[in-house]
């Protein structure tokens, strides 16, 4: 359709394609999720077996190949490199933080695979594959598995920047779409449409910011089935109740026929992993499906997790332990450890245990710990980096008082400012808080209270969507926060 002057309507500039046709997107839409889903687990499939194999043909005779001695190895990996997204198409390989949880994926998958092949598998009369052979093979495969999704990432992404979103935004939730995405790691364009005629024209976010070109209503009679394909989605960053029912119903039919309509939470989870707590009403605990309830199986599960792993990481790391305890009545002198109450499940106070690493008295001070905070003492600046002043932790996890993965404990003087400034601030409390957890390995040391409003945003996915599987993220990303030293 054209205006009367013959040049385009406002709804076909917003429905452009780019000069790319609707056949070759779809077509590299299609290819790419085959892809992930198919031909990389292949690749990979591929590449072990060509590796350990190879291997065991330059050596001769000199290792004993069984098949389980290749198609655990196999299995292992690929799953933990599933846990961290290395087959979800929408994850950036090109990163360097995904570089690192790959390697961490494949020690993990390293350690996994040879207790099981070498201490359970290979007892009596079955062959006993060669542990050089074996390392070396892992070694060799979580390098070039990387590699191949680095170089085949690069190629895929090539045109992906036509890519955009169509976003329906209205005064309240429209800025807070604008803001988060302006913020995230994602490029794509965005054609903005107005939930209502008031608002076109009108900045999304204030001054500065850009404006829905067209409205809603005279949108949706040109969004068909091909001009939908020209996005990636759809999303509504508007209030769902307030929208004409004819325009749900379109909605409804785009999302069945041809591409995906996101809900804004629903975006934020599929995208981002997170739930803006703008968002989300009193009543979010009620309408919302969740894993981690009270008396689950989920639930009994992660306690018996939590205690095996709490028992073994104290057994494992008591030299550790010992040695960093004598560190600091050394350097330091005493008290070695820190205790501070915080609030945990169901809002229930506990003292919490860490090793010392401020100088005395400093809680009576700033409640956040800033960047180059002269109260933190020199060998407690290193054990922050690396989170050991945490291994303590682990007795209040013995004790019931804490999980593995959860919530960040916080201290009941800042818990006391944040029930009052952030709505339902207390849904975090709904849970046992952790050691670690997904907020913690998303998002950086909160200072201030706009991170802390980010950080809850992680928390309250994680409260959802709880499963072991997220759990195993967790701990691989939280290997590659130790690793790289990135506490504080």
């Amino acid at each position: 359709m054209t205006s009367s002057s013959g040049s385009p309507s406002l709804s076909e500039t917003a429905l452009s394609t780019g000069g790319e046709t609707l056949k070759h997107r779809r077509k590299r839409r299609r290819f790419r999720q085959f892809f992930f889903a198919i031909l990389l687990p292949c690749l990979d499939a591929g590449l072990w077996l060509g590796i350990y194999f190879g291997l065991s043909t330059l050596t001769g005779s000199y290792n004993q190949i069984s098949a389980s001695s290749y198609l655990i190895p196999l299995l292992t990996l690929m799953g933990c490199i599933g846990t961290i997204g290395g087959y979800r198409p929408k994850t950036d390989f090109l990163s360097l933080r995904y570089a690192s949880e790959h390697l961490i994926a494949g020690m993990i998958g390293l350690s996994i695979s040879a207790l099981v092949v070498f201490f359970f598998v290979s007892f009596g009369p079955n062959p006993t594959s060669s542990r050089g052979i074996f390392i070396a093979s892992v070694i060799l495969f979580a390098l070039g598995s990387l590699i191949i999704r680095r170089r085949c990432s690069s190629i895929l992404m090539k045109g992906e920047s036509s890519r955009k979103f169509l976003v329906i935004v209205d005064e309240k939730i429209g800025p807070v779409f604008y803001r988060d995405y302006q913020a995230s790691d994602q490029r794509e364009a965005i054609h903005y449409a107005a939930a209502k005629k008031e608002l076109r024209g009108n900045p999304v976010a204030g001054p500065g910011t850009p404006a829905p070109i067209v409205e809603l209503t005279h949108l949706l009679p040109h969004l068909d089935r091909e001009s939908a394909s020209n996005y990636e989605g759809i999303v509504v960053a508007a209030d769902l109740a307030k929208l004409d029912e004819r325009v749900l119903q379109r909605l409804g039919v785009i999302n069945f026929e041809e591409i995906p309509v996101y809900s804004s939470e629903t975006f934020y989870e599929t995208f981002w992993k997170r739930i803006p707590i703008e968002l989300i009403s009193p009543a979010w605990p009620l309408e919302s499906e969740f894993n981690l309830v009270q008396h689950s199986n989920y639930a009994s599960v992660k306690s018996l997790f939590d205690i095996v792993i709490a028992l073994a990481a104290l057994i494992i790391a008591l030299p550790l332990f010992l040695v960093t305890a004598l560190l600091i009545l050394l350097l330091d002198g005493r008290p070695i450890f820190y205790t501070q109450p915080r609030v945990g499940l169901h809002q229930r106070v506990f003292k919490l245990f860490k090793f010392r690493t401020m100088k005395i008295g400093s809680d009576k001070g700033d409640g956040y710990t800033r960047e180059g905070d002269s109260r933190v003492t020199a060998l407690g600046g290193i054990l922050r980096r690396t989170r050991l002043d945490e291994l303590p932790q682990l007795l209040n996890v013995l004790r019931g008082d804490m999980s593995i993965i959860g919530p960040r404990a916080e201290w009941t003087r800042l818990v006391a400012g944040y029930e009052e400034q952030i709505p339902n601030y207390h849904f975090r409390h709904l849970v046992r808080p952790g050691i670690t957890g997904w907020a913690q390995v998303n998002y950086p040391y909160g200072a201030n209270l706009e991170d802390t409003l980010q950080k809850l945003s992680y928390d309250l996915y994680y409260i959802r969507n709880f499963s072991l599987l997220l759990d195993a993220e967790v701990i691989l990303k939280t290997l590659h926060v130790m690793t790289f030293a990135k506490g504080r």
